[in-house]
């Protein structure tokens, strides 16, 4: 299983991320929305790498990731979000949000 990571959009961050995916009905490919791949990160073979990946990230700009939580929007789609909490050097924190897209079912 291959697993993409892709940035999601800036938001605010004190609402939970929402799903790219409008439609998990199962509506032709053409109709649904997608995600840029301008934004994709990087591919993996698990999660536990892509959160590795952003680990290194943040370790070059002097950060660390504090938590990490990873929520599939529902049982029917491909996509999952990550909301990644980073600890800066002087102890404050900031959170990302991300899509986990696997390859699973395709």
């Amino acid at each position: 299983m291959i697993i993409e990571l892709y940035e999601a959009p800036v938001s605010d961050l004190t609402e939970t991320i929402e799903s790219p995916i409008s439609n998990t009905s199962g509506e032709l490919p053409d109709q649904e929305p997608k995600l840029d791949l301008g934004d994709m990160l990087g591919s993996f073979d698990s999660q536990e790498e892509a959160i590795a990946f952003l680990e290194e990230q943040a370790s070059r700009q002097n950060q660390q990731i504090t938590d990490s939580q990873v929520v599939a929007f529902n049982a029917y789609t491909h996509v999952a979000g990550l909301t990644v909490t980073f600890q800066n050097q002087d102890q404050s924190t900031q959170q990302k949000n991300y899509y986990l897209v696997t390859d699973e079912g395709y």
